[in-house]
């Protein structure tokens, strides 16, 4: 009977300790999007004759920012993210320097990036608490989460701050691969998110039981 008692004390203990993993229908380098004119629906394939196809590359330099092209070699479309993915029908782009998400709009036969309200955000991430920079009082704020678990949060830019090239420490790990923003808050500590270690601008989240 103990021995039932310690395996199923941890599966518990490991399950409520795994991070919460996210899958994103992304467009990578090369891969074509598609608008649909009619139902205003972005999506990855079809063969409609209202369709439009865009095909995403990545422009030269350091930067690495997305840019989509018409299958004439025209660009339709330069952006401020290295990373997009599709959400029920809407080309989301994520701006990882500035903490931002937008999303491609099509109107007047104009391709643009127009900002994604926060309520949009939300419904992208229903389980994680975002938590907006202007939250952050004297560059410092609290975040709490339960005894034994993980908390998901996602920073998000409501101010004029860039946070190029920024990086958290002690841990780089809790950060998700392709969202800055969103990360995984551990253990009880001092998180802090810099850039290159700079005390000018920097974040600090105190993370607290």
């Amino acid at each position: 009977m103990c021995k039932k008692l310690l395996i199923l004390f941890s599966v518990i203990f490991f399950g409520i300790q795994m991070a919460q993993a996210f899958e994103f229908d992304s467009i990578k380098e090369n891969e074509q999007a598609v608008y649909y004119t009619q139902t205003k629906v972005w999506d990855k394939g079809g063969m409609a004759d209202d369709r439009i196809v865009l095909t995403k590359k990545m422009s030269p330099g350091s930067g690495g920012y997305s840019e989509y092209y018409y299958s004439d070699g025209k660009i339709a479309v330069p952006l401020t993210s290295n990373f997009e993915f599709l959400f029920e029908g809407k080309l989301i782009t994520v701006n990882n320097a500035d903490l931002e998400f937008n999303e491609i709009v099509y109107e007047n036969g104009i391709f643009s990036e127009q900002p994604l309200p926060v309520e949009e955000v939300q419904k992208i991430f229903p389980d994680v608490e975002i938590v907006k920079i202007s939250q952050f009082k004297n560059g410092e704020i609290t975040i709490k989460k339960g005894w034994f678990k993980e908390k998901t949060v996602l920073l998000l830019n409501d101010t004029d701050l860039t946070f190029y090239k920024y990086s958290y420490r002690p841990d780089n790990s809790i950060k998700n691969p392709y969202i800055t923003g969103l990360i995984t808050l551990k253990k009880r500590g001092k998180i802090t998110f810099s850039h290159y270690g700079d005390k000018e601008d920097m974040l600090t989240i105190y993370v607290k039981n």
